[in-house]
């Protein structure tokens, strides 16, 4: 997988987050059909670009965008 793959699949969740608001990985895999490794990249790309924050409720690991981002468009 190239670089720019990871950006277009960050740009992919990013506006999925965008829409749906906070989601569980597994409903990521669910909705995007991505592999895990591949949402794991794209989180991490997200990450780096503090575009989003992670929580852990009861073991499940979830995802959403910080608040100055959710009105910006990505990609």
């Amino acid at each position: 997988m190239l670089k720019n793959d990871i950006g277009i699949n960050a740009g992919t969740i990013w506006r999925l987050l965008s829409e749906k608001g906070k989601l569980s990985l597994k409903e990521i895999i669910e909705l995007t059909n991505y592999k895990e490794y591949y949402i794991l990249l794209a989180l991490g790309w997200l990450s780096r670009e503090n575009k989003i924050s992670f929580s852990d409720k009861k073991g499940v690991l979830y995802v959403e965008l910080n608040n100055h981002y959710m009105t910006e468009i990505y990609y």
